[in-house]
């Protein structure tokens, strides 16, 4: 492991799920001095600001929060400054954040390192804010592979929740679904689910979509048809937590992972399926590109968009049957060596090689 012992690191990231708590936990175990804070104002105040932005066409509609978060910062950063900056998306930070961090709260000697934790297009820097970074890497592997600025590709993680060599023997048991997934609502996710459930009758499946009950508010006076007769099998209006959601993981043979039809990146739900050994079927059309790819273990579905417009068109749902026993039975294909590259631990590992 890279040796971390009595740095001190600032970190600006998203909050996304529990991930925060994952990598303090690793950089404590280094004996590190993680700092973290959010990259962008919370989510309320954040969809405000960017829609006063694009309605007014405001450029600095976000720089009220970056002076805050350099102000807030500044007063709290350590005696000698901070041997490392880490900002992971960074949606809304400006450059001025950015050059006066490094200037009044990096040590002469400190590093900078930028990380896209998600797609250049999704973001409204769309990726040029890397270049003020001593080193930059994306979680994309087309924008790893077209952006002139050097990115380098370094895909998610899986944590140790998610590590089938730690899971204790009294946790494990028997599969008890043949495909699991569990994700958040979207309209593209939710009409896959519903093909999915009609063309596979024989097989034991979780699927389940968390659908925030401010959004289904929002989507009933927007969208009512979207939302009308809802299939409450699979729609929950409660967050599923990440201990459920690996428990349903680690009792299936498969997940089930679907991704927006233009994502490039690998979802986490993909690397926590690798870190526990188990099956993939997936939307995401540049797994190929990746080393631990294997038709043994992964298969990947295409054109879903279409398949489900025709077979809702003609009722015909034979283009969503999953495999059966002969593939979900067949032993995992294992390489321990390549697995293990895509820990947590791995991944912040490779963050710090600058």
């Amino acid at each position: 492991m890279r040796n971390l012992k009595d740095k001190n690191i600032l970190i600006i990231m998203p909050k996304f799920y529990a991930y925060q708590s994952k990598m303090q936990a690793d950089f404590e175990a280094r004996g590190a001095h993680p700092h973290f804070y959010d990259e962008e104002p919370e989510k309320t105040k954040f969809l405000i600001l960017k829609n006063l932005e694009a309605i007014f066409h405001k450029k600095n509609v976000f720089d009220g929060f970056n002076k805050k978060l350099r102000n807030q910062i500044f007063s709290e950063m350590p005696d000698g400054g901070y041997d490392y900056l880490l900002v992971i998306r960074g949606n809304v930070l400006t450059e001025q954040t950015i050059h006066e961090l490094k200037n009044k709260a990096l040590k002469s000697t400190g590093k900078s390192i930028y990380y896209a934790w998600d797609s250049f297009e999704n973001m409204r820097h769309k990726g040029e804010l890397g270049r003020l970074f001593d080193w930059r890497g994306t979680f994309d592997s087309v924008n790893a592979k077209e952006s002139e600025l050097d990115y380098k590709l370094l895909p998610l993680f899986y944590s140790d929740e998610f590590d089938a060599e730690k899971i204790p023997e009294s946790e494990k048991s028997d599969e008890i679904y043949d495909y699991v997934s569990i994700s958040a609502f979207f309209p593209f996710r939710y009409q896959y689910f519903k093909a999915f459930k009609k063309a596979n009758p024989d097989k034991k499946m979780c699927l389940k979509l968390y659908l925030a009950p401010s959004v289904y508010r929002g989507k009933k006076l927007k969208d009512p048809k979207l939302v009308k007769d809802l299939d409450m099998d699979i729609i929950s209006f409660e967050p599923f937590s990440p201990a459920e959601i690996r428990d349903k993981v680690k009792n299936s043979k498969a997940v089930l992972d679907l991704a927006h039809e233009k994502q490039q990146g690998l979802t986490m739900r993909t690397m926590e399926t690798l870190g526990i050994k188990r099956k993939l079927v997936t939307n995401n059309i540049y797994l190929r590109e990746y080393e631990f790819y294997n038709d043994n273990n992964d298969i990947i579905l295409s054109n879903l968009a279409a398949k489900a417009e025709e077979a809702e068109r003609t009722g015909d749902y034979s283009a969503f049957c999953l495999p059966g026993d002969e593939w979900l039975d067949q032993p995992y294909a294992e390489n321990e060596d390549v697995r293990k590259k895509y820990s947590i631990h791995s991944w912040i590992d490779n963050l710090f090689e600058v």
